[in-house]
């Protein structure tokens, strides 16, 4: 009888161990548990807290990319893509068609480019030729108003009045492009954001400049720049009125116009001093 009441003693306090070991390991592991989720809790709170600032971050960022984009677009639509007018008169000679080509394959990768050709009378070859171009071009004759004097400074003034009449109040840049010289598609790039006037060398041309401070190699006219070597603002050019002297060359007929722009060469922008962009090219 002691002997099981020994045994049943011994049996209970075993079991109380082991009950005891399973709740004090049940309290830990809840414990445990507890503090899991405390701190599964907090790295909720900074997942969250992360994915706010990111998107804060984004939503700044597409509105700096908006506010980017709109100054791109203003200063692509204000000087990237002003309309170039190139002016080029003509008339009949073994060399015209040659010419032509040259200038035309020169101009015809150029984007929002106006190509006007004039000729005291229209005639086939002209017309035949500027209908096989992709160019846009506008082909225009004197209809008989220019007789005599420098018949290309008149046809460049009825160029002028065209413009005037049809361009509206959209800017952009004005040159005379004559078939003998060759020029550089580069130089089109360059230009358009000429607000007054500009200038570039003419290679072989007897008209020259030096740069810092701007100085020209000849005494008169007040501006002797070569024809190929100067650009103009559209719109500040029209709105002088001011034409090409009939009864001048073509040099004095351009610095004519220029005179009528600005008050000194210090007015005049500097597009390039040096670089090459138009060759002064007579075939005969």
């Amino acid at each position: 009888m002691r002997l099981v009441t020994a045994f049943n003693k011994r049996f209970c306090f075993g079991v109380f161990v082991i009950l005891f070991t399973s709740s004090i390991g049940y309290m830990l592991g809840s414990l445990h548990s507890m503090e899991m989720m405390e701190e599964k809790a907090k790295l909720t709170d900074k997942l969250n807290q992360a994915e706010l600032e990111l998107f804060e971050a984004e939503r700044q960022l597409v509105h700096c990319d908006s506010e980017l984009g709109h100054k791109m677009s203003a200063i692509i639509s204000e000087n990237s893509y002003k309309t170039l007018h190139v002016i080029t008169p003509t008339y009949t000679r073994e060399t015209q068609l040659a010419e032509l080509t040259l200038l035309a394959q020169a101009l015809a990768h150029i984007p929002y480019l106006q190509w006007i050709v004039l000729e005291v009378t229209k005639t086939n070859l002209v017309t035949d030729f500027l209908s096989k171009t992709n160019l846009q071009f506008k082909h225009l004759d004197s209809g008989g108003k220019v007789t005599r004097g420098n018949k290309c400074n008149a046809l460049r003034n009825i160029a002028l009045d065209y413009l005037a009449e049809n361009s509206g109040n959209s800017s952009g840049v004005i040159i005379f492009a004559n078939l003998d010289r060759t020029y550089s598609s580069e130089l089109f790039d360059k230009i358009r954001d000429i607000e007054t006037v500009g200038i570039w060398p003419t290679v072989f041309a007897k008209e020259q400049f030096t740069c810092n401070p701007l100085k020209f190699n000849l005494d008169l006219p007040k501006y002797p720049l070569n024809l190929g070597s100067v650009g103009f603002n559209s719109t500040a050019l029209l709105k002088t009125a001011r034409r090409m002297d009939v009864n001048r060359s073509d040099t004095e007929g351009i610095s004519s116009l220029i005179d009528g722009l600005v008050s000194s060469k210090d007015d005049i922008k500097v597009i390039s001093c040096d670089s090459q962009y138009v060759w002064y090219t007579p075939i005969f």
